[in-house]
């Protein structure tokens, strides 16, 4: 019997810390934070397949399954565990070899509704102001999801942080649906989506 794989993982009891050192090359990125079975994640690759990729997975079983799919690509790397905690040390080697993060998915994420389980959510002010210190603030995020109330709690955070370029948008983001996106458009579901950067002339922690 296949080992079950939890949908639910806390973010803040993984302590597992990664290095990486950058794919040796200046080719412009995209991130995927929560690739899950990389269906997204392949598209995207097939139809910018001059870019390198970054996928974190917090599942490990799921993280092994998405290297084993794309074992043959030396341009996507996948890492496990929590993404904010090591989203510093995984993209800042990318950022020294001259790379430009394009952009950073967060497509339907957990939305952890219970006001005690809000701090695990990867979109949160201290996350945010962390990252304003050293992301290039031409570094676009793409935010997605089926969750009325996560979309506005998020962007509420984002309006209050120093990512504060936002703009909503209505279609699969480069014309590619999710799994899950493409389940809840067969349902008629609604779906909220949103972009964000950084506000211009921030102080960069060049270092």
């Amino acid at each position: 019997m296949a080992k079950r794989v939890r949908n639910h993982v806390n973010p803040l009891s993984i302590l597992t810390e990664h290095s990486f050192e950058g794919f040796g090359n200046d080719r412009p990125m995209f991130v995927d934070v929560g690739a899950c079975k990389g269906e997204f994640a392949a598209e995207l690759l097939a139809k910018f397949p001059d870019h390198n990729f970054l996928l974190f997975e917090i599942r490990r079983p799921l993280a092994e399954a998405l290297r084993q799919k794309f074992a043959d690509d030396s341009n996507v790397a996948v890492f496990d565990g929590d993404a904010g905690r090591n989203f510093r040390a995984i993209l800042e080697p990318c950022l020294k070899q001259g790379a430009t993060i394009k952009q950073i998915f967060i497509n339907f994420p957990d939305p952890w509704f219970k006001e005690k389980h809000k701090k695990r959510r990867f979109v949160n002010a201290t996350f945010l102001q962390k990252l304003s210190e050293w992301l290039p603030e031409s570094t676009e995020f793409v935010f997605q999801t089926d969750q009325e109330s996560l979309f506005h709690e998020t962007l509420e955070v984002v309006q209050e942080s120093p990512f504060d370029q936002i703009e909503k948008f209505h279609t699969s983001v480069h014309g590619i649906p999710t799994h899950w996106e493409r389940q809840k458009l067969l349902e008629k579901a609604p779906i909220w989506r949103m972009k964000f950067r950084a506000k211009t002339g921030l102080p960069r922690d060049r270092s």
